[in-house]
Parts: structure tokens; sequence; C-alpha cells
């Protein structure tokens, strides 16, 4: 936290009462090629009351500040959205082609949580129910049925573990495979300790690394979220990826691990996304369920006249990191 960067802003009414709340997180980012600090923006709340410019004042505060080179807004709603674009925000794909991969493990609970996120008609709730009885009936038979046939690898040399901090081989991992030019989060142990094993999120993320035992060198590494609804169903949910030297034995490995995992934690699905054309064929072959779906991934480049600006870096490239500080985090 540098002291220059703002924790965020708030608006008073004329009791002095907060109405208005965005919070400015900043991150460890390499930007176009060099070590800086990108700020995040999250959790912008109006009272609704007095909603209108007063929101608009707390997004122009963040766009505005200085000794940023790079903001970011990963959970900004649709008509914040459309704001954060008039004030030259660009837009990144996220996830690559914008697909999830669903692994279900149990049908009759995901219907229980289908129903119980999008089936807002009470007449049409017992009809629902009824219907998915079936589904339910033979739900546990399919669950030990896939369980028996998970993801069955031919013997290599890459073993997977969970690991419960981030030690000098994530550091290590990172700095040899840094990208010329490229703009993305730094992946040093002290930023991912950060960001996978704060307080807030301790209980439900899970980090699994991958390692080459020809070597005892780590090659890449998956982070989930086990998220449960009301009713106690469970998802296991990709949050972060990282695999520089892209093999698909490595994918597999970490796929394999979470899916014995998903097992350990009885969860009802795993939600997986693809990082790149390699990884989506990989998934494609082996999870046949996929939805289109667009998380929100907002940035704007600041400071673009200094020697910093894109000219003379034709080769740059924007790589977003899926797991930014606010998501899932505050």
């Amino acid at each position: 936290m540098d002291p220059s960067i703002p924790f965020g802003w708030v608006i008073e009414d004329e009791k002095s009462e907060i109405v208005g709340f965005m919070g400015n997180i900043p991150v460890k980012y390499q930007i176009k090629g060099r070590d800086d600090i990108a700020a995040t923006g999250t959790s912008l709340y109006v009272r609704p009351s007095v909603r209108g410019v007063i929101s608009l004042q707390l997004i122009l505060a963040f766009a505005r500040q200085k000794n940023i080179k790079l903001l970011l807004n990963t959970t900004a709603n649709k008509t914040a959205t459309q704001i954060f674009s008039k004030l030259g925000f660009s837009d990144i794909d996220v996830p690559f082609n914008n697909l999830e991969y669903w692994y279900i493990r149990d049908y009759g609970q995901m219907c229980d949580l289908y129903i119980q996120t999008n089936i807002t008609s009470h007449s049409l709730l017992p009809l629902r129910k009824v219907s998915v009885a079936p589904i339910k009936l033979i739900s546990p038979f399919v669950r030990w049925f896939k369980d028996k046939r998970t993801f069955k690898l031919q013997p290599n040399h890459y073993k997977c573990s969970l690991c419960t901090d981030c030690d000098d081989s994530f550091t290590e991992l990172w700095k040899n495979s840094r990208t010329k030019n490229a703009t993305t989060l730094c992946r040093d142990a002290e930023t991912l300790k950060w960001i996978y094993f704060s307080k807030a999120v301790a209980e439900k993320r899970y980090v699994i690394k991958c390692i080459d035992t020809q070597n005892d060198k780590l090659v890449g590494y998956f982070v989930f979220d086990i998220a449960g609804s009301e009713k106690d169903i469970k998802t296991m949910q990709l949050k972060d990826a990282y695999i520089p030297q892209f093999e698909e034995e490595i994918v597999l490995s970490l796929i394999a691990f979470s899916m014995d995992m998903a097992k350990i934690h009885n969860v009802a699905a795993s939600v997986f996304w693809p990082i790149d054309q390699k990884m989506d064929e990989i998934l494609k072959k082996r999870i046949k369920i996929k939805r289109k779906h667009k998380l929100t991934y907002l940035y704007k480049f600041l400071n673009e006249n200094d020697e910093l600006d894109l000219e003379g870096h034709e080769d740059h490239e924007f790589i977003p990191s899926y797991i930014d500080p606010d998501r899932g985090a505050l």
C-alpha cells in the first residue's frame, strides 16, 4: 500500500452519514514489461435514495486518480459497465471464448440449485420439483459411475498436491516465465499469498500445485473456490490457472487431482474454463456440458504519454488474471 493511493472514496449526506462508497485496491502488476502497481475498483454502492449523479462522482474519482498506470474493475454490474465504457475503459473477453465447462457429479442437486436460483414464480415451483424427481432418483447411480471413471491418466512424471502456502518456487516459476512487454498480475510468492490465503477466503479456497518429479520443479497450478448455496449444494469453481510452459499432461494431472478433491468434498459440480485454445481443446474432449459465460474485465491504461506508451511496444500483450484481488475477497 503506497500512501499516495487512496483506500477508496465515500460520499456523505448533510448529516455526515456515509451514503456511498467505492473501494480502491492496489495490486502488484507487470505493466508493459515493468513491475508496477495497478488499482482495482471494488464494492461500489450508493444508497438508492441518492443514486444518479452521486454514483458517477465515485466512478470519476476512481478513474481520475493519480500515480497509477493501470485501472481494473472486474465486478462492475451492467449499468456501471456502460458508464465505465464511456470513460474509456475496455473490456476483455474473459474467459477464453467466453466458455465454461461443467463436470456434474450430482444432477439431482444441480436441478435443486437451478430451481433455487432461477425460478421466481411460486406457481411454477411445484411443477419444477415434480419434473426433476426422476433425475434425483437416478442421480446417486450416475454419481457412483462417474466417480469410478474419473480421468484415467497414463503414468507420467507430474505429481499434484494441495498446498497451504506459496513458497519461493512460485516466484521462480513467474520470473522464469515472464513475457517481455506483457501486462499481467505479478505472480511472486508475496502477492499470491495475499490473494490465495487471506483470511477472507481461507475457508473456501484451495491451491493445487503440479510438480515435475524429474527435477522437483513447480510447473503450474490451479486455484479453486468451493462455494455452498443456502441448501448447502456445493460447487467447485476454477478461479485461477497458471501453466506457463503448456503441456497437456500438466493440465490433465491438475484436472484429475481436482476431480478427486471434488469427491472428497462431495461437490455437485466442478466448473472449469480454458486459459487458451490448447486448454479449450483438452476440456472440450472430456467435459461435454458447457455454457457461454462472460465475466466483466474492464481496464484502462493511464499516463499513456510517458515512456510506457504503447509506441515501441508493438508486441505488447494484455494477459488478464482471473483472480484479481477484489473477486471473492471482500
